[in-house]
């Protein structure tokens, strides 16, 4: 009788250790990943500026080989980061839909700029990362979906 009671109360602990504590570690991950995705796109951006300052007349699209002497030491550069100058206005912006907790922690770093967001898929323009429509309108070159932050 004692060996069942003990194996119910085990059997117990473990579900509500599996229910509970599982999915906290699961968002902890995800919240991990996204806040490393957006420092990486903050550093990016950093060097797409710093490269600005230094050569204010250019327009389009910055190249790697360019950027790389405005790298932070150490930066790795993740793939699907790009950007666009155009009409004085630096996009920086994913080349792939990327996650709601990447938006929101770009927010939070940027000090909640109304300049973070996605670009809207019906009406291209700049969606807040709290949802709004600010009215921006962005290149076409900016794939929809696409996490985006504007700046000079």
């Amino acid at each position: 009788m004692v060996p069942l009671w003990i194996s119910a109360v085990f059997l117990a602990l473990v579900t509500f250790y599996v229910s509970q504590d599982l999915p906290r570690k699961e968002a902890a991950q995800v919240a991990a990943v996204a806040d490393v995705s957006a420092t990486n796109l903050l550093a990016y951006r950093s060097a797409v500026q710093a490269f600005l300052t230094a050569n204010p007349a250019v327009t389009g699209t910055i190249d790697d080989a360019s950027l790389a002497a405005h790298w932070l030491p150490g930066y790795v550069r993740r793939p699907e980061w790009t950007n666009l100058v155009a009409a004085g206005t630096v996009f920086v912006y994913s080349t792939a839909v990327m996650s709601n907790g990447t938006v929101f922690a770009l927010r939070e770093k940027s000090g909640e700029s109304l300049l973070v967001g996605t670009k809207n898929t019906s009406t291209g323009r700049l969606q807040s990362a709290i949802g709004f429509d600010t009215g921006i309108n962005l290149p076409a070159a900016i794939p929809s979906g696409a996490v985006v932050m504007m700046g000079r």
